[in-house]
């Protein structure tokens, strides 16, 4: 008998290769690296919306003037970002999308720029939101890819705003009642009414835009095709090793029955 192969109990051999030179060990550490960093087709994604949110800024369409605040539309490729590709993705992208509102704060200010200046305000919840907005697609999984999509970019703008003007009331509550001319009193409901004059229109602007985008970009890139071949392939394994644990048991039960009859 040759040394790589050992019996069964029909008589039938089992090849057991001995030229691996991996590990199972050492193959999923390698599993785990490949899933921890970030794929060529990611970085293209990354570098493509984070160039699209500049243009949209430089060209004056990202952030309209209203008021004391600007009505952003810098975040929609920071969602699209997150839905098609993940919270890995999106973080990145928002992490762009905060250094530039940064940038233009520093170069462009109005009358709250002072407080932006901060990144803690406008980067920190440009990381954050896109990746809360991953987590309610995720929660959502039993709805339709549409209904999902658009709740997801309704909610992850509504996040944003809510992160955004909130640690402007918990760190620049006073700074905010002097550029607003305003008592301390009256800090916490200007701040609720402009979350929600400026808040809501982008709201419901990311996901009129986002749900389209997403949905063609995840067909394009067959994400839910893909997912849907992956599982379509666990069910049929599982069946498949049912039925063979079936066939196992009844062949169990029939040398059984031959070894009472010859004893």
């Amino acid at each position: 008998m040759n040394n790589n192969e050992r019996p069964v109990d029909d008589n039938s051999t089992v090849s057991i290769p001995g030229n691996e030179t991996t590990s199972p060990v050492e193959r999923k550490q390698v599993k785990k690296e490949k899933k921890s960093g970030i794929t060529i087709r990611e970085l293209t994604i990354i570098g493509l919306l984070a160039g699209i949110t500049i243009a949209l800024g430089v060209s004056g369409y990202g952030i309209i003037p209203l008021g004391p605040l600007n009505v952003t539309t810098l975040h929609v490729p920071t969602l699209i970002g997150a839905i098609v590709e993940g919270p890995k993705v999106g973080a990145f992208v928002g992490f762009i999308f905060g250094c530039y509102s940064l940038w233009q704060n520093i170069t462009a200010p109005n009358i709250l720029s002072p407080l932006f200046i901060n990144p803690i305000i406008s980067v920190l919840p440009r990381i954050l939101f896109p990746v809360l907005a991953y987590l309610v697609y995720l929660l959502l999984w039993k709805a339709s890819q549409g209904p999902r999509i658009l709740v997801s970019a309704f909610m992850g703008t509504v996040f944003h705003t809510i992160m955004v003007m909130g640690l402007i009331f918990l760190l620049y509550a006073d700074m905010f009642a002097i550029k607003m001319n305003l008592s301390p009193d009256q800090v916490l409901g200007s701040i609720v009414f402009l979350s929600v004059t400026h808040g809501i229109p982008e709201a419901v602007f990311a996901a009129v835009i986002v749900t389209p985008v997403a949905l063609a970009l995840r067909k394009v890139l067959r994400k839910d095709t893909l997912k849907k071949e992956k599982t379509d392939a666990v069910t049929s394994a599982a069946t498949t090793v049912g039925a063979d644990a079936n066939k196992t048991t009844e062949v169990n039960k029939i040398k059984s029955v031959d070894e009472n009859i010859t004893k």
